[in-house]
């Protein structure tokens, strides 16, 4: 794989445009969605949105997320932060549940990221209450390598968070 576009079978993860910011705010900032990630919350703008998703667009370079399309429709995001063991995080919309989508970008993007760039492994973070995310990441071969407490804007405490590790293969 050189670049982006990631195409698997039934999806295309591609570089977000400006028609995806409405769609990213509106999943995001569902409060079920929200307290399941890090960084959003019911009450973030779609201004908030647009500026974020622009600073974490698609340059050829680590830190950066990606919408995941199936049969021409939006189904949701993943990306990838530039730590020293970058931790990957998606999202997909409830139309999108239960069909084995999550897991087919998960791995497409995980094998893109290790041909793509000299990372020795991959970590993702998920909440004690996320059991679909942590039997998605075991499926693509992450292993619990522990558990913290994390703070979530869509939570009004810290929570349990498992946190994940894929070595490079």
């Amino acid at each position: 794989m050189a670049g982006v576009p990631i195409l698997t079978p039934r999806l295309v993860l591609r570089a977000m445009t400006e028609a995806d910011v409405s769609r990213f705010h509106a999943l995001v900032t569902r409060p079920e969605v929200a307290r399941m990630l890090f960084l959003f919350h019911p009450g973030w703008t779609m201004a908030e949105a647009r500026v974020f998703l622009a600073d974490w667009a698609w340059a050829g370079g680590l830190r950066f997320r990606l919408s995941i399309e199936e049969a021409g429709e939006w189904r949701g995001w993943i990306g990838v932060s530039d730590d020293p063991e970058p931790e990957i995080f998606y999202a997909l919309t409830s139309e999108a549940a239960g069909r084995g989508l999550a897991r087919e970008a998960v791995a497409a993007f995980t094998r893109f990221l290790f041909d793509r760039f000299p990372v020795p492994a991959l970590r993702a973070g998920v909440f004690f209450d996320n059991p679909a995310s942590m039997k998605l990441l075991r499926a693509c071969g992450f292993e619990e390598i522990g558990i913290e407490d994390h703070p979530s804007r869509g939570r009004d405490a810290p929570a349990p968070c498992h946190i994940f590790r894929l070595p490079r293969p």
